[in-house]
């Protein structure tokens, strides 16, 4: 669901065009680099439970399920278990700062500029907790260019299920438009194949692709994704 903290400016039309067509982004891995401000608040976590700290790249394979699926992947690998108030504590301590360790990949900010100047709508589908998701993307000054940010605490079924991509375009306004969708984790390509759409896989995220991606759907770097685009999602 959309925040009432959340008015798109003007870089978002206003309006719905024939020509019209919706990137969907991932967040975490996709558009920005967070693995290293999560594992900071994973590491006080396991630290108030008096287990040994964990390393970027241990966290970067926890990743893709939200905040409480982070915190108990990381609690178990660490052989420790975490009461629900532990886990509620994990939630609104990162989210009372979700900017420290966390940056835009190279070239997302020029992009996603030039995506809004070729008429694409924009949209961010994350698992992450929706409001950490909008501090983010303020904090880093790119959040104008979406028409929608729809975080998987705000609903009852997050990705890998479709109905999270549906829901996203929905509350958009963007409904029946063509659409891809952009991530870098099997339960992004999971919710685009079962909505029906395109899903380009960021091979500079922490998820790897599935032997059934094709060669062509994987990017390389995130200055790629316009021509992709171009390629895979034609104008109704």
């Amino acid at each position: 669901m959309t925040s009432p903290r959340f008015t798109p400016p003007d870089t978002v039309q206003a309006f719905i065009l024939d020509t019209d067509r919706v990137a969907v982004f991932d967040l975490d891995g996709t558009l920005v680099d967070s693995v290293e401000g999560m594992t900071l608040a994973v590491n006080r976590l396991l630290r108030s439970l008096r287990a040994p700290p964990l390393v970027c790249r241990e966290v970067a394979a926890f990743l893709g399920h939200g905040l409480e699926m982070l915190a108990r992947r990381a609690c178990r690998f660490r052989g420790v278990q975490p009461s629900d108030d532990d886990i509620r504590h994990f939630i609104h301590d990162y989210g009372l700062d979700p900017l420290t360790g966390t940056r835009l990949y190279p070239g997302v900010a020029t992009t996603l500029a030039t995506l809004a100047q070729e008429g694409w709508r924009l949209a961010v589908c994350t698992n992450k907790a929706e409001d950490a998701a909008l501090s983010i993307l303020g904090g880093l000054e790119v959040l104008g260019y979406f028409d929608v940010v729809c975080g998987g605490d705000t609903i009852a079924w997050p990705k890998p299920d479709p109905r999270h991509i549906e829901q996203t375009l929905r509350l958009g306004g963007l409904g029946g438009l063509p659409a891809a969708m952009i991530g870098d984790n099997a339960v992004d390509v999971a919710a685009a194949t079962g909505y029906g759409i395109p899903c380009l896989f960021a091979s500079w995220g922490y998820g790897q692709a599935p032997s059934s991606q094709p060669a062509s759907s994987i990017a390389r770097s995130f200055t790629d994704i316009p021509a992709m685009l171009e390629r895979r999602v034609p104008c109704r």
